[in-house]
């Protein structure tokens, strides 16, 4: 079993620590009770908060502990590389399809606008996300997709491979997808920001309070820690990846996936001028995407998946340190001097899904890599729904029962027989290129 690694992420090295928060203690009573504390859980409490609903927030650790605040802190206003509007409309119908689509256009502005409205401290910088094409066939793709987003009144831009060079300090790329509305930030200092906005916003915000159950009592929900319980009205579940066993019928709906990442030994303003010298992140076009930025203390970040087995940690120290030098070789050997990891949901589609339990229990699932931008957007419009802003039928995403996904067990190693088959044939692809 691999060790927990929340403290040695980048991210618990840079960030300053969190408000302090009570344990639940007692019994209290909220219009909505939210249970988790990621990106997706805060934004849902925050804006509840700001519309007047008392709202209770349960955290098993502490705000940002899980996915959120160990990830790398891209600020992506898009879905998975194989989803592009149509697809979007295809999958969820033309009506919810059009609305999840403006949402995802419109999710880096709402995250950058609510940093600068309650005054996070996270280094964000509003720089642009680009998507490089890592063949000239999938930079043609890019070029359609860049064209459905511009009919939709999107400033997306198409740049060219020279441009793609000069801007990333790799001439590797055949084009890309750039969107001037993404960028990326510190994702623990985020989460702990959105935090301290919740108790200023007079959320009722508890950690190290795992929920272990819920139950429905005289017309309300209960839910029950070690040493309190609160009673709603409403209950959300913004747990994802790791709901467990608090709800089984939602771990079922989704593919937990461990994803790694680490941070390189530091570089000066000579090595930062050459590669990615417009500091956006970017995350390119493979299956098994290379994704990199900088982090704000001038060191390269980079993830992805890696093969269960023995001594993981130090396999994903490898293969990522050999991915940043083969990207990037001017800037020589490449040392990881912070190696983490974390556990995302996956769906099987790789959309987000708006779930009901039961009447007045219910829970959003899937970011799919893709948590800053969408949890943030999409806490925003569920407490619009949860505050009856907004009617089922006039909400961003279809409201649906859990589906389980078949042969959960099997579908858990999914990820990594793909990655296998993934590598082989992006390597395939790149060597069909260059012929």
């Amino acid at each position: 079993m691999l060790p927990d690694t929340f403290e040695q992420s980048i991210w618990s090295a840079l960030s300053r620590p969190g408000p302090a928060l009570p344990v639940l203690e007692g019994d209290m009573a909220a219009d909505v009770a939210i249970v988790g504390a990621g990106f997706l859980g805060l934004s849902a409490a925050l804006h509840l908060a700001e519309l007047g609903v008392r709202t209770v927030l349960l955290e098993a650790d502490v705000p940002g502990f899980g996915a959120s605040g160990r990830n790398t802190g891209f600020v992506v206003p898009s879905l998975k590389t194989a989803l592009g509007p149509a697809d979007v409309g295809a999958s969820l119908g033309e009506v919810f399809g059009e609305r999840l689509v403006d949402l995802v256009g419109m999710s880096g502005d709402i995250v950058f606008d609510l940093i600068r409205r309650v005054g996070i401290e996270c280094d964000a910088e509003q720089s642009g996300w680009m998507q490089p094409a890592h063949t000239a066939a999938i930079a043609s793709v890019l070029e359609r997709r860049v064209a459905e987003w511009q009919r939709r009144g999107r400033g997306v831009e198409m740049l060219d491979g020279a441009e793609v060079a000069r801007r990333t300090g790799s001439t590797r790329f055949h084009g890309a997808l750039f969107v001037p509305s993404g960028g990326q930030l510190n994702p623990l200092a985020y989460a702990r920001g959105l935090a301290g906005a919740c108790l200023d916003a007079g959320v009722s915000l508890f950690a190290e309070s795992p929920v272990s159950n819920i139950a429905r009592r005289d017309g309300k929900w209960l839910l029950s820690s070690r040493k309190g319980r609160v009673e709603a009205s409403r209950v959300f579940l913004a747990t994802n990846a790791l709901t467990g066993r608090l709800a089984p019928e939602l771990d079922r709906s989704i593919i937990p996936t461990r994803v790694f990442q680490i941070a390189s030994q530091r570089f000066g303003p000579e090595e930062q001028a050459r590669i990615l010298p417009t500091r956006s992140p970017i995350a390119d076009t493979r299956r098994h995407t290379f994704a990199v930025r900088w982090s704000p203390d001038g060191r390269l970040l980079t993830g992805g998946l890696v093969l269960p087995g023995p001594n993981r940690l130090n396999r994903a120290e490898a293969v990522f340190t050999r991915r940043l030098e083969e990207f990037f070789p001017a800037a020589g050997n490449m040392i990881a001097e912070h190696v983490w990891t974390g556990v995302i949901a996956a769906t099987l589609d790789a959309l987000p899904r708006f779930l009901s339990l039961a009447p007045g229990l219910d829970a959003a699932i899937g970011c799919n890599g893709r948590g800053v931008a969408l949890t943030t957007s999409l806490g925003r419009e569920i407490a619009g729904l949860l505050a009856g802003r907004v009617t089922a039928g006039e909400f961003v995403l279809p409201h649906v029962r859990p589906k389980a996904v078949p042969m959960r067990t099997f579908a858990e190693a999914a990820p990594y027989v793909w990655l296998g088959w993934s590598e082989f044939r992006d390597r395939r692809d790149l060597r069909a290129a260059d012929t």
